[in-house]
């Protein structure tokens, strides 16, 4: 005995009628038009992340520099002030 013409695909038109009948339930399209709201939200969400962490690097990026420039102005500052000589001793 043999089996043929066995699929595991349902048929387009069953998967259609169901999901049909799904959507025209009551409350249904209120809960799809809410969790599409949801999914705008958090993709919204996800894109003020993204520049926020670009802004942060930026923003780090310069204080470093800013940090380098101090550092150097301080070594200046005390070779002026002879504070360096006056360490070594």
């Amino acid at each position: 005995m043999a089996i043929e013409n066995v699929t595991l695909v349902p048929d387009s038109g069953i998967v259609t009628g169901v999901l049909e009948k799904l959507i025209n339930l009551p409350g249904i399209g209120t809960l799809v038009k809410i969790l599409q709201a949801v999914g705008i939200i958090i993709f919204i969400y996800f894109v003020f992340l993204i520049i926020r962490t670009i802004a942060q690097i930026r923003h780090n990026l310069n204080i470093k520099k800013i940090a380098q420039n101090v550092e150097e102005i301080n070594k200046k500052m005390d070779i002026l002030t002879g504070k360096d000589k006056k360490n070594k001793k």
